[in-house]
């Protein structure tokens, strides 16, 4: 079975070239039934392959605290590594609590200089629900910039 990574075709259970040519690797670690941690995976990885540049900036912890029954999401930015988890973090440099639609909302916006864009009425929705709460980001807001510029469609 083959599947595509960086525009080629690797066969499973072989290295993609990104990390053969010491590019960043994005893990998967443990996950629960209530938890959505392989589709964050997903998206991650998908993030790293189109903006590489933008990961290697991340650095530290993040954690998704959701308002409905979901597990807690965590990501851990290591260096050359990325770690995608569901589980909570005692005291997480970014800590993004909301409802599940709202943060993908936000982290899908168009974006303007890394943020939503307000011209946009997607990226204006976007700003709106951080400023009504609905969305809440404790921690490094520089952080916060980036991992959205990570997640953008």
């Amino acid at each position: 079975m083959a599947r595509e990574s960086a525009g080629r075709f690797v066969r499973s259970g072989e290295a993609p070239a990104a990390s053969r040519d010491g590019g960043m690797e994005v893990r998967l670690g443990r996950t629960s039934r209530d938890g959505v941690a392989p589709s964050m995976f997903v998206w991650v990885e998908r993030g790293v392959v189109l903006r590489p540049e933008v990961a290697r900036e991340i650095h530290g912890r993040v954690t998704f605290r959701w308002d409905e029954e979901i597990a807690p999401l965590s990501v851990h930015f290591a260096g050359d590594a990325i770690d995608v988890f569901d589980g909570d973090l005692r005291n997480p440099d970014l800590a993004v609590s909301g409802r599940l639609p709202d943060i993908v909302h936000m982290a899908t916006a168009p974006l303007l200089l890394g943020i939503p864009n307000p011209a946009s009425r997607h990226g204006l929705a976007a700003i709106l629900g951080l400023y009504r709460g609905r969305v809440t980001l404790k921690g490094d807001r520089t952080m916060a910039r980036r991992l959205i510029q990570l997640l953008a469609l």
